[in-house]
């Protein structure tokens, strides 16, 4: 039998772990966004993103040893390029630039690696799921009408 004391005690430990968990990701977030970050260059010379589940990720690093590391286990060998970005740039001006939502990749393939998703608070309004799923209601009225 489930107690209602147990039961209130339950939310309260889930309400301070979902607490300190925000609050670690908006600490990441600003640690990102303050950061210069690695991203490599595609073949032709664009930024390196991939596209999974219907959302562009562009692949960032926190330094050179891991963006080869990804490269080699991509088996991407030979010189290839990268540009060195502000986090907050790609965040903020690099990711609406991508039609569709778009969010980043840090350190993809390592220990360390970390995602940006393309939510609200974490990328423009235009660069979101929640903006795509909008457009695609908006659009799936009007055909309808």
């Amino acid at each position: 039998m489930v107690r209602l004391a147990d039961l209130v005690a339950s939310e309260h430990v889930a309400a301070e772990v979902s607490t300190t968990s925000r609050r670690r990701f908006q600490d990441f977030l600003a640690e990102f966004r303050a950061s210069v970050v690695l991203v490599p260059f595609d073949d032709s010379g664009g930024l390196f993103s991939i596209r999974l589940g219907g959302i562009r990720w562009i692949m960032a690093f926190s330094n050179e040893e891991t963006l080869s590391r990804f490269l080699l286990m991509q088996h991407l060998y030979g010189e290839r390029g990268y540009r060195a970005v502000l986090g907050a740039r790609l965040l903020d001006a690099v990711a609406p630039a991508v039609p569709g939502p778009c969010g980043i990749a840090l350190d993809a393939g390592s220990e360390d690696g970390s995602i940006l998703p393309p939510v609200t608070g974490v990328v423009p309004e235009q660069a979101t799921v929640e903006q795509r799923l909008r457009a695609k209601v908006n659009e799936s009225r009007g055909m309808s009408a």
